[in-house]
């Protein structure tokens, strides 16, 4: 096999068979997103854990998720993995991995964000449920971009959250009902003043697979996290490789413990 540059963890928070739907179309649809923006030389691996609480939307059940996100990372960056990606818009246990590891961890939705104050001086975000707009609010709060976002900068749109697999299995179906429901959203928070919008959620990678990056009759940019998300990440690793730059370990993600000892600490919580 040719030894390729950069070796991305793509950490998922659900398992990889679901107790609510066939997420095979899920799945599969990021690998196909995946081979269509990452770099050749880049590989990236879907990694799924034992056990998740699913309702991640939800602080408590985020929580408990988070220990087996983190975990994965852990056990990602001792295989040798150069960067970890967090496969949820919500961002979770993004600071806590960057407390554990020393590879870069990436937040899609941070990232998303961040390039969005690059192209546009205010932004909004679009999620897929109400319940992950506190989350979301509280994320730009912890990300200090307060100010480059609209007064009310995390909106949802439902519309069809419960056939979320069909987006990815039908392009059709995204093009004829998932994008206008989404455009309603955007026009709403383009005339509240953004003028980016942001996905909150890794569903909306079905965006990128149907070819959809403005909202239409505007010049509105859609950055769209997932894509956005893979990028940052081959781009931080190659910042690692080639200058050396790294996470900080100074004071917010600086471990005071060896790992070794927070493995045995950690035992009787997995």
């Amino acid at each position: 096999m040719k030894k390729t540059n950069t070796k991305i963890l793509w950490q998922g928070i659900w398992t990889r068979e679901t107790p609510f739907f066939d997420a095979a179309p899920i799945w599969q649809g990021h690998i196909e997103l995946f081979k269509r923006i990452a770099r050749t030389d880049t590989r990236i691996e879907m990694r799924y854990p034992k056990r998740s609480t699913y309702f991640t939307s939800h602080s408590y059940l985020e929580l408990l998720n988070n220990a087996e996100v983190v975990k994965g990372i852990i056990e990602g960056e001792k295989e040798g993995f150069d960067v970890a990606v967090i496969g949820c818009g919500n961002d979770p246990g993004l600071h806590e991995a960057r407390e554990a590891v020393s590879i870069p961890v990436v937040g899609i939705t941070e990232s998303a964000m961040h390039l969005a104050c690059l192209l546009g001086a205010r932004f909004a975000t679009i999620g897929t449920d109400r319940k992950s707009i506190p989350l979301v609010e509280r994320n730009i709060k912890l990300y200090g971009l307060e100010g480059r976002a609209i007064a009310r900068p995390a909106r949802s749109c439902e519309d069809y959250n419960t056939e979320i697999p069909r987006w990815f299995a039908s392009v059709d179906f995204t093009r004829q009902n998932v994008i206008p429901a989404f455009e309603r959203v955007a026009k709403e928070c383009i005339d509240d003043g953004a003028e980016v919008i942001v996905t909150a959620c890794g569903a909306f990678a079905a965006l990128t697979l149907a070819g959809y990056n403005k909202v239409t009759g505007t010049e509105v940019p859609v950055i769209e996290n997932v894509a956005i998300g893979v990028k940052m990440a081959e781009l931080l690793s190659d910042i690692r490789k080639t200058l050396g730059i790294s996470t900080s370990k100074q004071l917010t993600y600086q471990s005071l413990l060896p790992a070794e000892m927070i493995e045995d600490i950690a035992k009787p919580f997995f």
